[in-house]
């Protein structure tokens, strides 16, 4: 066995044994490249295209039709020189918080808060965030935050499938690691609705991996 050999294994070993080796993209639905197309609405500087304002809401558990939004309890942080937020949360209702914009880029897609105490912010990954399991057989971990600016971990595939929209991570730590949430996980009372602060990234695609897609009304 040759040394390069021997070191890509020992590599995929460790991968493995981290609990960081991504599981693949899933398959695209028949009307994923419609969809691509339907997010191309607006130009502005240094993007291929924007979208206008979407809401994201999961499509299984109770939190079926909760939107993708940011908790009132968001603690401020840092990466690096980036000012950071985190606190990505499921709310029961929509507010101007749960709107996001698609900004297609060389590198991937952003996705780009449109209202809210940060808007103009965007999603990122934060790769010191710790990995738990969820079960017994998924590892996730609460590295998703928003970010003031934009930066190496910001980009996501979006795919199409035909259960809902799928956001994978295109580079980083976590790179190949999917959106999720905890699917048990408690909600508190906040500005007249129910909020839960368990948006998250998972190993592979599971049933909180999908997520409808609509216009902002």
């Amino acid at each position: 066995m040759s040394r390069f050999t021997l070191i890509a294994l020992s590599i995929t070993l460790l991968a493995f044994s981290s609990g960081i080796l991504p599981a693949g993209s899933p398959t695209a639905a028949e009307g994923h490249d419609s969809f691509i197309e339907g997010l191309r609405e607006e130009k502005e500087p240094g993007a291929k295209s924007v979208s206008t304002i979407r809401t994201l809401s999961p499509v299984v558990s109770r939190f079926k039709g909760w939107f993708i939004d940011v908790t009132d309890r968001a603690k401020a942080s840092n990466m690096g020189d980036v000012e950071t937020a985190n606190g990505i949360s499921l709310a029961s209702k929509a507010r101007d918080s749960s709107g996001w914009q698609f900004i297609e880029t060389e590198n991937g897609y952003l996705v780009r808060a449109a209202g809210g105490k940060f808007r103009g912010w965007v999603i990122a990954r934060d790769d010191r965030a710790k990995t738990r399991p969820e079960g017994p057989n998924l590892t996730v971990t609460p590295a998703l935050r928003l970010a003031n600016r934009v930066t190496d971990n910001c980009h996501w595939k979006l795919i199409l499938t035909e259960q809902g929209l799928v956001l994978e991570a295109l580079s980083g730590k976590y790179k190949g690691w999917f959106w999720d949430f905890g699917g048990g996980d408690p909600s508190h009372q906040e500005s007249g609705r129910e909020v839960s602060v368990n948006v998250l990234l998972a190993e592979k695609v599971v049933a909180g991996s999908y997520f409808a897609v609509r216009p902002a009304k």
